[in-house]
């Protein structure tokens, strides 16, 4: 994904992990926990007046066509002048329950950063994943 205009922020990617690793899950067991990876980037001019950032991220089960878990991460941040920022987010999930085996999943984020009264916000969806 190319670099985001000068006074835009992105998801570069975003991909579920193993609980407190940097490590991909293509195939999820569902009674563990697990955690979701999203590098994010913002442009170095709306990086000058940043004021905070929120990761939202759904756990979709695309063979139920429905919404399984919800989780959010949200901070304050501090301008920095004349350079992006890129930050690795980590969104902590607990197991899913209303999942079967088989099930093809996936993530979708919204990613919105505030800079006084403005706001860049962007979204991505995940490659899939199955559940174990």
């Amino acid at each position: 994904m190319a670099a985001p205009n000068a006074f835009d922020a992105q998801i570069n990617s975003l991909y579920p992990v193993r609980k407190n690793t940097d490590f991909s899950i293509s195939v999820l067991d569902p009674a563990k926990p697990f955690d979701v990876l999203a590098d994010v980037e913002i442009g170095e001019g709306l990086n000058e007046f940043v004021d905070e950032h929120l990761l939202q991220v759904s756990v979709v089960d695309r063979s139920t066509a429905t919404r399984v878990a919800f989780a959010e991460f949200k901070e304050p941040l501090k301008p920095e002048d004349n350079t992006p920022r890129t930050v690795r987010l980590r969104v902590p999930f607990g197991a899913l329950t209303s999942v079967s085996s088989g099930d093809v999943m996936e993530l979708v984020a919204t990613y919105t950063v505030t800079a006084g009264v403005n706001t860049s916000v962007s979204n991505e969806i995940s490659d899939t994943f199955t559940i174990q």
